[in-house]
């Protein structure tokens, strides 16, 4: 699956644009502020639904009006779907899938699947679990058709289980309605996890490789009890019930795990720059890439967005060989020169957008 033309109008400093994008390498070049993140942030709101900078419609509708439209064809080798949004600052929220009105988001996830590298990809690395548990649920939804309507059994008995913690603080473990959905739900979510992390694991090395890092990295997955089964987990929540109670809210569980990032076997957040974080997490993207095409023949469309930052030549250079020999779709943004961003070897593949105050001009 390809993104083969996107259409905005009124979203940031973007009035109208109309781009026909190739199933390849795909760069915006131009000076900051000139409207290069406002097309990515277009692309992943048609996928997501969301802006990932804000969201405050006002702040991407603009200036004097009072409505956004963003619409996309995307292509596949047998397949095409039109994909349209229009979000309004009375509180429209228009979603349609090829002219009828679409009210599942995991639709356009399905049909439109995106992997975001923003200049705090770092932050995979270096910040808490909560964006890794983010990643691997993005991943999984791709990749296991399963995982999704676990995910939403085990975040829907967690909420629930909290509330009812709270009112029924004096209640014994057996009363507890919600528990055995929520170990059921997140001994699937763990498993599905652990197997998907696994797989990344297998593959990581040899991206790391291609990209010209020379230290190692491993992956695991933390939440070993719930990977063991609905019976393990019940075990576990049975022994943490008192403490539960005084919480208010279920202590262990998927919801707790972490995908850690190990270097040298110490965590890799303690070791490495940020510049080599922006490798490690570079890479587990396009090990994630390789994992989806494995798996389901899919791939992701890749958004990135002023690679050029904190990497040097050599590194990037090998970063956009690794993304040529892919084949799967990438838009991009830089402020620097085209050629000497992704490398002569590869420019000749690239197609290339000049980007100036809110106007996109193909070269």
């Amino acid at each position: 699956m390809y993104l083969a033309n996107l259409y905005a109008a009124r979203f940031r400093n973007i009035a109208e644009t109309n781009l026909s994008l190739k199933n390849g390498i795909n760069l915006l070049y131009g000076a900051n502020g000139a409207g290069k993140t406002a097309v990515l942030e277009a692309i992943f709101m048609l996928g997501r639904g969301r802006s990932f900078r804000s969201s405050q419609n006002s702040q991407l509708i603009q200036n004097g009006h009072s409505d956004l439209v963003v619409r996309g064809e995307v292509k596949g080798e047998s397949t095409s779907h039109v994909l349209a949004r229009q979000k309004g600052l009375s509180g429209l929220n228009q979603a349609r899938i090829d002219g009828e009105n679409a009210s599942r988001q995991s639709r356009y996830a399905e049909i439109l699947p995106l992997q975001a590298l923003l200049p705090g990809i770092s932050d995979l690395v270096l910040d808490g679990p909560g964006i890794r548990r983010e990643f691997m649920d993005w991943g999984l939804f791709h990749v296991e058709q399963q995982y999704l309507p676990a995910a939403k059994r085990f975040r829907r008995a967690l909420s629930q289980r909290s509330a009812w913690l709270k009112e029924h603080s004096d209640q014994p473990f057996q009363t507890d309605p919600w528990v055995q959905t929520l170990a059921a739900a997140g001994a699937e979510m763990a498993q599905g996890r652990k197997s998907f992390v696994g797989q990344l694991n297998e593959r990581l090395g040899a991206t790391l490789e291609a990209l010209g890092v020379e230290f190692k990295c491993q992956l695991a997955y933390t939440g070993e009890d719930f990977t063991e089964g609905e019976t393990k987990a019940l075990n576990v929540l049975e022994k943490s019930f008192d403490r539960d109670r005084r919480f208010g809210a279920t202590q262990n569980g998927p919801h707790r795990s972490d995908m850690a990032i190990l270097v040298d076997g110490v965590p890799a957040r303690t070791v490495v720059s940020r510049g080599q974080a922006k490798l490690i997490a570079s890479a587990l993207v396009l090990t994630y890439a390789g994992v989806l095409t494995a798996k389901t023949d899919k791939q992701p469309i890749l958004l990135l967005d002023d690679l050029g930052a904190e990497l040097d030549s050599f590194h990037r250079e090998r970063f956009f060989h690794q993304l040529d020999t892919m084949d799967c779709q990438v838009i991009a943004t830089t402020t620097e020169e085209p050629r000497d961003l992704v490398g002569s070897s590869v420019f000749d593949t690239v197609q290339v957008f000049h980007v100036e105050q809110g106007t996109i001009f193909q070269k």
